[in-house]
């Protein structure tokens, strides 16, 4: 993982969060011009070299060409990269994560050429434009029900007389939500669990996959509350029934299931404290896993499948025995990885999804 303070600790997948992917530092219309640069650093005509590489802005090439090659590569480009002006940029302004604490929400240059291009040119033809030819422009009125979107910096969010005590929060979370999560978010009915003690570090390869949840994975409080707002219950998402309030308290109740402070002194959520986007924005400071996410600029390459007379070390234990191989979702004992079976719909009838 790259930390901001110039600390290489281990490797990790990148993490993209598509609510905030099109943020950018710079207005890529009025810096077109050939040869010029941003800041004096980075060219300012990004969009038409993308347009040039049939929009792989993640090739190798692209990058280099937008960033120069000192820019791009080894230790020189990750720190770059915390130039909020770098069309790559980690970085958020500190309102959002108190600090350098580097960006999940990776921002990336805005010319996704057709689709760019085709939103510009429509955005006002809401009456008889057809996304390449297929349905029929959505009503507004059916729209304003999923006018709903939070910025990372919190812009969005309820007024902060919108809101609910934690204790309130947790019988919204027990009615709605338990029932699948568990009532304290330990996992229920083959579903994940949202709070667990638990080391995202392991230290063999060998070892189960640590299970990933809010307090221990999840970057920012501020996502939280618009993801589930916006995705749950998943039979009725944003449920009127529930409301801001609701999904405010939900927030609150989980947040303290996951023991995240409000300030640095590591103050916790108490039963009778008013949840609102206040203490939401207080805790998105103090994401446990915050300052660990990085964007991977690497050209994705496809291999192609050998089928017949592979090389030795593609096929099973990588010496060409092809029936010693260990599945990636079982453990060293053959055992399987946590929630496996409900999940593939292997659990016996009654467990899991398949039994609900």
């Amino acid at each position: 993982m790259f930390s901001t303070k110039k600390t290489l600790v281990a490797a990790s997948v990148a993490t993209l969060f598509a609510g905030s992917a099109m943020a950018m530092s710079g207005n890529s219309d009025s810096n077109s011009a050939s040869g010029e640069k941003i800041d004096g650093k980075y060219a300012a005509n990004y969009e038409q070299i993308i347009r040039d590489a049939d929009g792989k802005y993640l090739d190798a090439k692209v990058i280099e060409a937008i960033l120069g090659k000192d820019a791009t590569y080894g230790r020189d480009g990750l720190e770059s990269k915390l130039d909020p002006a770098n069309p790559y940029s980690f970085e958020v302004d500190d309102s959002i994560d108190g600090g350098n604490h580097g960006n999940a929400q990776c921002k990336i240059p805005a010319a996704f050429v057709e689709v760019h291009d085709s939103a510009k040119a429509n955005y006002y033809n809401d009456s008889d434009f057809e996304a390449r030819g297929f349905g029929t422009p959505i009503a507004e009125s059916a729209l304003e029900k999923w006018n709903i979107v939070v910025d990372g910096d919190g812009k969005g969010l309820p007024d902060p007389s919108v809101g609910m005590t934690v204790e309130e929060g947790a019988k919204v979370y027990v009615q709605y939500c338990g029932m699948c999560h568990g009532e304290f978010g330990e996992g229920a009915k083959g579903y994940l669990p949202l709070a667990v003690e638990e080391n995202l570090v392991t230290s063999s390869f060998f070892d189960p996959a640590p299970m990933k949840t809010v307090g221990n994975y999840w970057p920012y409080a501020v996502t939280f509350f618009d993801y589930i707002r916006r995705t749950m219950p998943f039979w009725t998402p944003n449920a009127p029934f529930i409301g801001d309030a609701g999904y405010m308290g939900i927030t609150g109740y989980i947040m303290q299931a996951n023991y995240i402070p409000v300030d640095a002194e590591g103050t916790e959520l108490e039963d009778d404290t008013f949840y609102n986007s206040e203490i939401l924005m207080k805790q998105n400071k103090f994401m446990k896993n915050q300052g660990n996410f990085f964007c991977d600029h690497r050209p994705v390459i496809h291999n192609t499948r050998c089928m017949e007379n592979c090389a030795d070390e593609q096929v099973g234990d990588g010496k060409g025995d092809i029936h010693n191989y260990r599945q990636a979702r079982r453990l060293p004992d053959g055992t399987p990885q946590y929630n496996v079976p409900q999940r593939m719909h292997e659990d016996p009838p009654g467990v899991g999804h398949a039994g609900m």
